[in-house]
């Protein structure tokens, strides 16, 4: 049986992440929960990438194998008072932290039994005059055998 397991997908994309962004965000985490309601709460430092499972699909490939795939999704969380188009476009902003985690995690698989990571889409979530939040999904797939 494969195993690597979830943890290990998300150990190794924070990791990514870490190395390519830095300082550049103030939380970098797991995270799998109700990004609205908390980030009325400021629960966290801001800018924030919290990356989760979004989704894990089975396909059964052969009598005791299956393809996993996995969808990781990745949100990013900027606050700026100076408007809703300073948060997206300024440096530090959206779009290039967006940048910096496509460059980390686009085509990556860091020597594991996955298929590279492919970047399926990314759209904003909320644009406010105060915080700005964006999703991207990221998909990767592996063979499990039983």
């Amino acid at each position: 049986m494969n195993e690597l397991s979830w943890t290990a997908v998300e150990d190794l994309v924070l990791a990514a992440l870490q190395a390519q962004l830095g300082d550049a965000v103030k939380t970098l985490k797991s995270y799998q929960g109700n990004w609205q309601e908390d980030l009325r709460r400021e629960g966290w430092r801001l800018p924030a990438v919290l990356v989760g499972l979004e989704e894990s699909r089975t396909e059964q490939v052969g009598p005791s194998s299956y393809d996993l795939t996995l969808n990781l999704r990745i949100l990013v969380m900027v606050r700026s008072l100076r408007g809703e188009d300073a948060a997206r476009r300024a440096p530090g902003g959206v779009y290039s932290l967006l940048a910096g985690i496509r460059q980390a995690l686009w085509h990556q698989d860091w020597g594991q039994p996955m298929l590279p990571l492919a970047l399926v889409g990314e759209e904003p979530l909320l644009n406010s005059q105060e915080h700005t939040v964006y999703a991207a999904l990221y998909r990767t797939a592996l063979v499990q055998d039983f």
